[in-house]
């Protein structure tokens, strides 16, 4: 029978990931997916220590304040709208209180960079090669924060230019953290606003420069999440109603893709068992104080006290 769709074989080559691993998440929303299925398995994963960042220059000055463990002064802070902004950091660290806020982006910043230390795989995912340039400070921001445009130059970077700023932070990394895995992916996210041509060239000069980057450093993998959204599902039955965002099912699609691809037997082994007892701790029992109900609670909880002896760094909590 005719096939009528592009399906991607498995995945070669990707770095596999241990139970007990420590995960770090940097870059766009789809960088937010991936960590949270990751939370969902219980790992320990620190997700976007400065929120989601969509175009690489911000996520490099950001990666070298994790490796640096530099605090963010009070002068690196503005005004706007009666808020206290972060050109660094997403809206969400935004804040009306400049002591809180600045506090906040101080301790998500001093746990990133211990995450760092302990990480075993570092996921770094581009949303856009199209970037604001402050024209004060002469770098590309992480959010505009509803500024008026003419504080702002926006341009296109080419792969060489990314290539060339990404080179010197990923060397830092791999000489100081040796043993650490790098994955790279571009964001299945279309950046519509842009217009469709420039979208596209904008996740043109994205794939070519993690192409250099994967070529350039055995520690770099990259994973066609573009690709599988774009190739094999291209329906926009995949998309939300905006028609830019992947649906969950999307989402869950590409998952596993890259859990087959990194997950050795234990890993998936392992995953199966905490995804069984997520689904029994969702359980909503129609009569709570029943013999049977307690006997499922019973099992539950040996279930979890044998995985938290297997994996000591594993804690459901007493809530659980």
């Amino acid at each position: 029978m005719q096939s009528f769709r592009t399906i991607l074989p498995p995945i070669p080559g990707l770095p596999p990931v241990k139970p007990d691993d420590h995960l770090l998440c940097l870059g766009s929303c789809f960088a937010q997916h991936i960590g949270h299925r990751f939370r969902t398995g219980r790992w320990s994963v620190d997700l976007n220590p400065f929120g989601i960042l969509y175009h690489p220059f911000p996520m490099i000055n950001g990666l070298l304040r994790l490796l640096e463990e530099q605090p963010f002064k009070s002068d690196e802070l503005f005004y706007h709208q009666d808020q206290w902004h972060s050109f660094a950091h997403h809206g969400q660290f935004s804040g009306s209180d400049k002591v809180e806020m600045l506090a906040a982006i101080n301790q998500r910043l001093a746990n990133g960079s211990a995450q760092l230390k302990k990480a075993k795989l570092l996921l770094l995912t581009f949303g856009t090669a199209n970037g604001f340039v402050h024209t004060g400070q002469e770098q590309v921001v992480a959010n505009c924060h509803k500024l008026p445009g003419f504080h702002f130059t926006k341009q296109l970077f080419s792969p060489k230019d990314i290539y060339k700023n990404f080179t010197p932070v990923l060397k830092k990394i791999t000489d100081q953290f040796p043993d650490l895995k790098i994955i790279l992916t571009v964001s299945p996210v279309r950046h519509l606003r842009d217009g469709l041509v420039t979208n596209q060239r904008s996740k043109a000069s994205l794939l070519l420069a993690c192409a250099e980057l994967e070529k350039a450093f055995t520690s770099v993998h990259y994973f066609p999440a573009y690709e599988l959204m774009m190739d094999d599902l291209r329906d926009y039955r995949f998309y939300k109603n905006d028609l830019m965002h992947p649906t969950e099912m999307a989402i869950d699609y590409i998952w596993e893709y890259f859990r087959k691809g990194c997950f050795p037997e234990e890993t998936q082994t392992y995953y199966d068992e905490i995804l069984s007892i997520n689904k029994g701790l969702a359980h909503r029992p129609l009569r709570p104080d029943s013999a049977a109900h307690r006997q499922f609670i019973a099992q539950l909880k040996i279930k979890m006290v044998t995985l938290e002896e297997q994996y000591p760094g594993l804690e459901f909590g007493e809530n659980s």
